[in-house]
C-alpha cells in the first residue's frame, strides 16, 4: 500500500484493542487499517448493470446453458445453447467453474479448479455491535491451517457477521454438494470462538458459493492462442467481482480487437505453460 501510494493506518496491538474491543487476539496481533475499504451490495450492483446494459439495447438470455463454442471461418463464432444458436464475430467467454469444460472443446486445456466455499453468518449473542460502523471487513492470512479467513460486518443478514475460509475442497461445479466440508465449519467454529467472543460459534446461515482458482491466483484475462475472437476471462480465485468494471472493459477491448488499457501480461494464458497448452 505505500508504494502504491494508498492510504492506510498500522495499528499496534493497543491500538487494534481499543479500536475493535469486541474482538478477542493475542497481545502480539496488530493490524492495518485502509480507510479505502467497504462492502459491495452485489444484488444491487448486478441489478443497476443489467438495467444500464438493457438501456444501450443490450439483450439478457438466462437460463441458457452454453452447450457449444466453434470458431468458423471469415473470423465469425457460433455459440449453440440449449435452446438458441447465435452467430457473431466476437465472443467473451465467462464461465465461471464451467470455463474448462468449454475451453476444452477448443482444444485449451486450462490449470483450473474450482473448489467450494462454505458461506457462514454468525449471529451475535451480545449487546456488541458488528455493523459496518463498528467492524470493517477483515482478511486474516494464513491462520488456519494455513488458510486465510476473511469477513464482513453483519449487513446482509441483520445481525449475522459473514465470515469464511478463503479455502475449501475441489469439486465439479456439476457435483458440488457430494464433497465433506465439515472440517471447514469446525475450524471456523474454533476461530469465532477464539476472536469473535460476541457472536455464536455454530452459524445460523450456511449457503455455498465457488470459487475458479489458478495456480497463482491471477486472473486469466486473454484470447484463444488460435482464435483472437474468443476471449476468456475466469480464474477469478474468489476475489473477481470488486474489479468487474476493470475487468470488463479490458475483455471488451479485446473482443473489439483493440489494445488493451493496461498491461494483461501477469494474466496471460501462456504464463502457465509458454505453449499456451494448445
Amino acid at each position: 500500500m505505500k508504494k502504491s501510494g494508498a492510504p492506510y493506518t498500522v495499528l499496534d496491538s493497543a491500538a487494534f484493542k481499543r479500536q475493535y474491543p469486541m474482538l478477542n487476539y493475542p497481545s502480539d496481533y496488530g493490524g492495518i487499517y485502509d480507510p479505502d475499504g467497504g462492502l459491495l451490495r452485489a444484488d444491487r450492483a448486478l441489478n443497476a448493470l443489467q438495467a444500464l446494459f438493457k438501456r444501450y439495447g443490450g439483450e439478457i438470455r438466462d437460463g441458457q446453458r452454453v452447450v457449444q463454442v466453434t470458431p468458423e471461418g471469415q473470423g465469425r463464432v457460433t455459440v449453440r445453447t440449449e435452446r438458441d444458436v447465435f452467430v457473431t464475430r466476437s465472443v467473451v467467454l465467462c464461465c465461471g467453474p464451467w470455463t474448462s469444460d468449454l475451453t476444452s472443446q477448443l482444444d485449451l486445456k486450462l490449470q483450473l479448479q474450482p473448489v467450494r466455499i462454505s458461506v457462514c453468518y454468525w449471529k451475535e449473542s451480545s449487546q456488541n455491535s458488528h455493523s459496518y460502523k463498528k467492524l470493517p471487513t477483515f482478511f486474516e492470512e494464513k491462520c488456519c491451517a494455513g488458510h486465510a479467513i476473511y469477513g464482513l460486518p453483519s449487513e446482509e443478514y441483520p445481525g449475522c457477521v459473514k465470515l469464511c475460509l478463503h479455502h475449501g475442497p475441489e469439486i465439479h461445479p456439476d457435483r458440488r454438494d457430494v464433497v465433506d466440508d465439515t472440517w471447514v465449519r469446525r475450524s471456523l467454529s474454533q476461530y469465532v470462538q477464539r476472536h469473535f467472543p460476541g457472536l455464536e460459534p455454530t452459524p445460523a446461515v450456511v449457503e455455498t458459493c465457488i470459487y475458479t482458482n489458478t495456480p497463482d491466483r491471477h486472473f486469466i484475462l486473454d484470447t484463444h492462442p488460435q482464435w483472437k475472437n474468443i476471449v476468456i476471462g475466469a480464474g477469478f480465485s474468489g476475489h473477481g467481482f470488486k474489479l468487474a468494471p476493470v475487468v470488463g472493459r479490458v475483455l471488451s477491448q479485446l473482443a473489439q480487437g483493440k489494445d488493451p488499457s493496461y498491461d494483461l501480461t501477469p494474466f496471460r494464458i501462456n504464463r502457465f505453460c509458454p505453449s499456451a497448452q494448445l
